[in-house]
């Protein structure tokens, strides 16, 4: 079971961010549905009003726990970061409504089979745009730990006698 759980540990560790991404996208996902749905059917907007409403709402849940959770940056420039992230959003979005548009309207392809095709690219690129643009890390972010931080990793690990 102490070999389950370090195995367990270590893959964690080595898809930390990954997870906390798909973590995080599914909670941004639940409040762009819920905020649209609200703005709908409690208030009473558009389809497109409530559309847009629910991308800001979505927009502003996923740059904090993005920028905190799953990439842990600190910026110098907060107001860039942020433009950064909004730009790079909605390059996404606006490649989802052409995306959308052309594969459904045009082609007339099934709505919801278009839908998840484009929400995996989405995702993909949304991850990549934050990884490589907006919370990129420094080149010392990256420095190999210290002797330290190493000795806190393994702490309590099993060396390779006690494993077998």
């Amino acid at each position: 079971m102490k070999k389950l759980y370090f195995k367990a540990m270590e893959l964690y560790k080595k898809y930390k961010e990954i997870f906390w991404y798909l973590a995080v996208g599914g909670l941004t996902t639940l409040v762009g549905y819920g905020t649209k749905a609200i703005f709908y059917s409690l208030c009473g907007f558009d389809a497109g009003t409530s559309t847009a409403l629910s991308w800001v709402c979505a927009v502003l849940f996923a740059y904090p726990t993005n920028k905190i959770l799953v990439f842990e940056h600190k910026a110098k420039n907060l107001f860039l970061e942020f433009f950064s992230f909004v730009a790079s959003r909605v390059a996404t979005g606006v490649f989802d409504y052409f995306f959308m548009m052309i594969t459904v309207d045009i082609f007339e392809y099934n709505f919801y089979v278009m839908m998840i095709i484009s929400s995996v690219v989405v995702l993909v690129l949304n991850y990549v745009f934050s990884k490589l643009i907006t919370f990129r890390k420094k080149k010392e972010d990256n420095a190999p730990a210290s002797a330290e931080e190493n000795a806190e990793i393994t702490a309590g690990q099993p060396s390779e006698d006690e494993g077998k």
